[in-house]
């Protein structure tokens, strides 16, 4: 199963792989943008137990708490509901459990990506700017300098002390015994 770095991840590389296939046929940038979100998505990026959270009560009739949601996020989950029931019609899948379905329909190819093209206008130039960290969560320039420069404090008092330890070392062997 896969964590949400390695889905956070893809889902970067995913987007960028389409907007390299969409980009030459558009005129104008902000063309780009949507045409790209609106793009095939090789699958649906959240995890099964995130989807299972809120296709569970789907699968009972309950669609209050996917109601409530922005509506990128809820036409996501409509349409995973739908692969989802499409899938627990099928021979192979008669009888299995809907944490056993979920896992296959979150893998399978995805109508769109489900964001707007604005958000995909941040992302790509966070990515271009390599402005992500390594838990592939966005952080701006101000962050990366400063963490930058803990680093290279951390690196000079464990020099010093470093060298403060070699120092008392030779002091006490150069000092006689009494």
């Amino acid at each position: 199963m896969k964590n949400d770095y390695d889905i956070t991840r893809q889902f970067q590389n995913d987007l960028i792989k389409a907007y390299n296939r969409v980009a030459p046929t558009c005129l104008m940038q902000s063309q780009a943008w949507e045409k790209t979100v609106k793009q095939p998505a090789p699958r649906y990026y959240i995890t099964a137990k995130q989807a299972l959270q809120v296709l569970s009560p789907m699968m009972q009739g309950d669609f209050t708490h996917v109601d409530m949601m922005i509506p990128n996020k809820r036409r996501m989950y409509y349409s995973l509901y739908e692969k989802t029931i499409e899938l627990s019609e099928k021979r192979a899948f008669v009888g299995k459990s809907l944490t056993y379905i979920v896992q296959f329909a979150v893998a399978s190819p995805a109508p769109e990506f489900f964001i707007t093209s604005s958000s995909f206008r941040v992302i790509r130039s966070a990515l271009k700017n390599n402005r992500y960290d390594d838990e592939g969560r966005m952080v701006n320039a101000k962050h990366r300098e400063r963490a930058y420069e803990k680093l290279k404090m951390k690196r000079k008092r464990m020099k010093e002390a470093y060298a403060q330890r070699l120092a008392s070392r030779e002091n006490a062997k150069s000092e006689p015994q009494s």
